[in-house]
C-alpha cells in the first residue's frame, strides 16, 4: 500500500502528495489532423488518448462515425504510433446522432436486458478486436429515471471489459451535490460508477453554454466546488478532471463554440481587447460585426493553469482535455509545470484477462 502524505488542505480538498498524475485528451474526428499534431508534438505529456471515432446504434451495436462517402475515421497507423510511444488508446463511444445526443436510444438499451447485452458485447468486441486498451463511455442526455439502470449497465460493462483485460472510463456531467440539479447529472450515480469503472472523467465545463447567454465556460470557483464534491464520492485516483480548451461567441442570446485559434483570430480581426476576469479566472472580449454586439468567453493557457492548480489542491488523479486541436500553445507549458509537481508519466494498468 502506498503511503499517503497529506501536505495541505484548501476549501474542503486535501492534497495527497503520493498521487500520480495522468493526462488524456480527446482526438475528435472533425479536427483529427490538428489534434494528432498536438499529441505528436507533446508526447511527453500524454498517458492516454481517446479518439472520438464510434457511436452506438439504437439496436445496441457500436459502429464507427463515417464521412459522407462512407469512410471511417479510424487510423491504425495513428494507433500504432501512440502505442509505440507508450500512450494508451481508449476510444470514446458516444450517442451522438446527427449532431444531437440521442438519450432516448441509450435509455431503451440500458433498460432492456437483451439490448444491454448486445451493447456490452459490441463494446468489448471493439476493444479486443482493435487491440485498444479500453473503452471511454460517453452516453449523455439520459433521463433522471435511468439512474439505477445506468449503474447496472456500467457495472456489467466494467465486469466484461475487465474480464477481457481492458479498462473502462466513464464521462459524467459536473455537479456539486447528489443527485444533481437537472436530469443529466441526476442519471449518474458517481459513487456507484466509481466503484465499477477505472476512471470517472468529470466534464467540468459548460457552466455557460450555447443557449445560456454569455459567461465563463468553467469559472474557477465552480470548478473547485465540483472537484471538492467529487472527492467526497469518488476515490481520488479515479477522478479525472475534464478541462475545456474552447469557448463561445455569443450574439443575440445564442453562442457558437470556437477553439482558441479561431477565437484569437476573431479578436485580432475586430481589433478587440482581450480582458481577464479574475473572479472566474477566464479571458473574454467584446466585438461588433454587422451591427451586432458579440461577447466571447474562452479558455487559454492562463485559465488552464488555474484549473490545474485546483486539480492539484483537490488531489485528483488526472486531467483530460476537451478537445485537442487549435488550443492555446500556452496549454503545454502549463501542463508540464503541473506534471513536474508529481511523479511523471504513471500508467493505469490494463486488468489481466481472466481465464
Amino acid at each position: 500500500m502506498a503511503l499517503v502524505l497529506v501536505v495541505g488542505t484548501t476549501a474542503g480538498c486535501t492534497l495527497e502528495a503520493s498521487l500520480k498524475k495522468r493526462v488524456s485528451g480527446n482526438l475528435v474526428f472533425w479536427d483529427q489532423r490538428r489534434g494528432f499534431e498536438a499529441v505528436a508534438a507533446n508526447l511527453d505529456i500524454f498517458t492516454e488518448i481517446s479518439p472520438f471515432w464510434y457511436r452506438v446504434l439504437a439496436d445496441g451495436r457500436v459502429v464507427p462515425y463515417t464521412t459522407a462517402s462512407g469512410a471511417t475515421y479510424e487510423d491504425a497507423a495513428m494507433v500504432s504510433f501512440l502505442r509505440a510511444n507508450r500512450i494508451l488508446v481508449i476510444p470514446t463511444v458516444a450517442n451522438i446522432v446527427d449532431g444531437q445526443w440521442d438519450g432516448a436510444s441509450v435509455s431503451r438499451i440500458i433498460n432492456s436486458p437483451g439490448l444491454r447485452d448486445v451493447n456490452v458485447r459490441s463494446l468489448v468486441q471493439l476493444a479486443v478486436s482493435r487491440g485498444y486498451d479500453g473503452i471511454d463511455l460517453d452516453y449523455e442526455n439520459l433521463p433522471a429515471s435511468d439512474r439505477t439502470a445506468f449503474t447496472v449497465f456500467v457495472r456489467q460493462l466494467a465486469d466484461a471489459l475487465h474480464t477481457a483485460g481492458n479498462l473502462l472510463t466513464v464521462n459524467v456531467y459536473a455537479k456539486t451535490s447528489e443527485p444533481g440539479t437537472w436530469s443529466g447529472p441526476q442519471s449518474q450515480d458517481w459513487s456507484a460508477i466509481a466503484a465499477a469503472a477505472d476512471q470517472v472523467r468529470i466534464m467540468a465545463y459548460e457552466y455557460h453554454w450555447a443557449s445560456s447567454g454569455p459567461g465563463p465556460v468553467a469559472p474557477i470557483g465552480w470548478v473547485r466546488e465540483v472537484l471538492e464534491f467529487a472527492r467526497s464520492r469518488v476515490p481520488a485516483h479515479k477522478i479525472v478532471h475534464g478541462l475545456p480548451l474552447y469557448g463561445y461567441d455569443w450574439v443575440g442570446g445564442s453562442g457558437v463554440d470556437h477553439v482558441w485559434e479561431t477565437t484569437m483570430a476573431l479578436a485580432r480581426g475586430h481589433g478587440a481587447t482581450v480582458n481577464w476576469d479574475h473572479a472566474s479566472a477566464s479571458p473574454w472580449f467584446h466585438y461588433s460585426a454587422q451591427g451586432r454586439g458579440h461577447t466571447v468567453w474562452f479558455e487559454n493557457g492562463a485559465s488552464t493553469s488555474a484549473k490545474l492548480e485546483a486539480a492539484d489542491t483537490c488531489g485528483v488523479g488526472g486531467v483530460t482535455l476537451w478537445r485537442l486541436g487549435g488550443q492555446d500553445p500556452g496549454t503545454w507549458p502549463a501542463l508540464r509545470a503541473w506534471l513536474g509537481s508529481a511523479p511523471a508519466h504513471p500508467r493505469i494498468r490494463r486488468p489481466r484477462s481472466r481465464p
